[in-house]
């Protein structure tokens, strides 16, 4: 596991500690930040948001992907940004930069996962953030 730096006295913390010294070499330890569970369908929507300069760690994104490949899992990873936008990707989808969309794209979107409908990814004008931009 990680010990959570900001939050000392966490929850996390104290499993942590409770869980040190079993398990594996080469695994991670992770939390994300939203999930939703269709019940109908069994699907699961996994979901990690960062604040606009906050970076996603290589351990966390490693494990974000794992969870991708399972079956009936989604994972997105959501960025805030200004001025009503929004940082988004799919993990698993094949998709290699985090798009620049609107609120209403991402409400969109979400209405997409929980209808089951496939989500469509416009190209448009504004700047595409590249992998790079994410910063893992």
């Amino acid at each position: 596991m990680t010990q959570l730096r900001k939050f000392r006295d966490s929850i996390s913390n104290y499993f942590d500690e409770i869980e040190r010294g079993i398990g594996k070499r080469g695994s991670t330890f992770t939390d994300v930040d939203a999930v939703s569970h269709d019940g109908d369908t069994g699907r699961f929507l996994f979901r990690e948001f960062k604040a606009d300069n906050e970076p996603l760690d290589k351990a966390q994104a490693w494990v974000l992907r794992e969870l991708a490949h399972l079956p009936k899992c989604t994972v997105w990873f959501v960025r805030r940004l200004d001025a009503g936008f929004i940082g988004w990707a799919q993990f698993g989808s094949g998709q290699q930069e985090e798009e620049v969309i609107s609120i209403e794209e991402y409400q969109e979107r979400l209405r997409c996962w929980w209808a089951g409908r496939p989500i469509v990814v416009h190209e448009d004008t504004r700047d595409m953030l590249t992998a790079a931009d994410i910063r893992w």
